[in-house]
């Protein structure tokens, strides 16, 4: 069974042609377009100030790159999560 992919319910099996379910409500599918809008919001300040740090900063503030990185990386999970068409590999 698959599973909701913002609030991780089941679904309801679905029978016939269509493409399966991923949210398992409206609110569930309005609330994932807003994290959706909210991760890609955060996605392109990281990459400008890793932009800014690489080419302006980077003896100041190259500290910090790893920390950035590691953000995009758990950013990116969560946007691949909400956005992956295989929901089968949510059950």
């Amino acid at each position: 069974m698959s599973k909701c992919r913002k609030c991780g319910r089941t679904l309801p099996e679905r029978a016939g042609p269509g493409r399966k379910p991923a949210y398992c409500s409206p609110g569930c599918r309005r609330a994932a377009e807003y994290e959706l809008r909210r991760i890609q919001r955060a996605l392109e300040a990281l990459e400008d100030e890793h932009r800014d740090i690489r080419l302006n900063w980077s003896q100041v503030f190259a500290d910090r790159l790893p920390l950035l990185e590691a953000e995009r990386d758990r950013l990116e999970t969560r946007l691949r999560e909400l956005l992956d068409d295989d929901t089968e590999t949510h059950a």
